[in-house]
């Protein structure tokens, strides 16, 4: 079976389980599990996952993905 790869953890769906022997979760499709959730839908269904959705950014955020500390915003 040939996978197309999906980023799950840049998916607003993805969330971490915190169970160590299924630490990987799809809150869309309700389910978590020890690989990706994109290979677990694609095993279950025979098809890609069609309901990737990014993440939003955060309006406070660089666009290198870091806080930027010597901003006044955060010491005023």
């Amino acid at each position: 079976m040939e996978f197309e790869r999906i980023a799950c953890m840049k998916c607003k769906h993805y969330h971490v389980t915190f169970d160590q022997t299924a630490p990987r979760g799809c809150k869309l499709y309700g389910f978590k599990s020890a690989v990706m959730p994109y290979v677990l839908v694609k095993q279950s269904s025979g098809q890609d996952c069609s309901s990737f959705e990014e993440k939003a950014k955060k309006a406070d955020e660089n666009d290198n993905g870091k806080k930027d500390y010597n901003d006044p915003k955060y010491w005023g």
